[in-house]
């Protein structure tokens, strides 16, 4: 009888020492958080539109004449990559500061209003024949700071997070222009559009959600999506200034405007978790 009771003393006390760390151990938190990511800028959105722009006729007898165009920039896709660094200072809330590329691509349209006139090289409708359908380059560089909230601190992780700062515009989102060949085999350059005013700087917004799945021991699987918030350039109207450019052989510079675009994009990343808070051990 007594040996019964030492043995059910021995496995009680087993039993608790084994269920003890399952019950009261939590994981560790992830604290400091350095992110690689990259994504997808899907396109299809309309940037701007002009349904009539001047464009000279050159060489035409011995006077100037107009070709009339319609010009116009849709967003395409596009790819992006990111550098960020998280840290959380509470439980939830933490600060983040990123570094990136966005490759804001846009898609040129041209079309002829009425008819083009016809000359010995036709450069009006060879360069509206190019610029029609035309991918352009867009990459803008950013850095934006802003705040991160997850709804759990360890294993997967929802989140949203709030971010703004500064970009820089390495591309014209405004010029429409070609080269075409002209008589002698030469090659020479047609603006429906300048952009001689290029705006290089421009501020941008990025609200996005995603969640985090634990990896391993230091790192993590992210994915996101986002709603990436920049003013881009846009032409205001017309360039029709056309004593100009006969006179002095100025370039069409059209006035200026910008138009906020809400751009959706989503990303994948890898977190590399450098600081833990350490779970609770009872």
């Amino acid at each position: 009888m007594r040996d019964a009771r030492r043995f059910a003393g021995i496995a009680l006390a087993l039993g608790a020492c084994l269920a003890r760390p399952a019950a009261a151990q939590t994981p560790d938190q992830p604290n400091l958080i350095f992110t690689i990511s990259g994504g997808l800028i899907t396109g299809g959105r309309e940037l701007w539109s002009l349904p009539r722009q001047l464009a000279i006729v050159s060489p035409f007898g011995s006077s100037y004449a107009w070709d009339t165009v319609g010009l116009g920039r849709k967003m395409a896709s596009g790819f992006l990559a990111t550098l960020t660094a998280t840290y959380y200072w509470t439980p939830h809330l933490g600060v983040s500061g990123e570094a990136g590329i966005f490759g804001l691509e846009s898609v040129s349209s041209c079309a002829v209003v009425g008819q083009f006139h016809a000359t010995a090289d036709n450069q009006n409708a060879q360069a509206c024949s190019f610029v029609n359908g035309q991918t352009n380059r867009g990459d803008a560089f950013g850095l934006l700071a802003g705040l991160t909230y997850r709804v759990t601190t360890r294993g997967i992780q929802p989140y949203v997070r709030a971010a703004a700062g500064g970009a820089f515009l390495g591309s014209s989102f405004i010029e429409e222009a070609s080269d075409v060949l002209v008589s002698g085999g030469s090659v020479s350059t047609v603006y429906f559009l300048a952009d001689e005013h290029h705006k290089e700087l421009t501020w941008m917004v990025s609200l996005g959600a995603g969640i985090t799945f634990p990896l391993g021991p230091g790192y993590q699987l992210r994915f996101e999506a986002r709603d990436l918030i920049v003013p881009l350039p846009r032409p205001a109207g017309p360039a029709m200034d056309t004593a100009q450019i006969v006179n002095l052989g100025a370039l069409p510079d059209p006035p200026l405007g910008t138009r906020i675009m809400h751009i959706p994009t989503i990303m994948v990343g890898l977190d590399v978790v450098l600081e833990r808070r350490r779970g609770h051990r009872y």
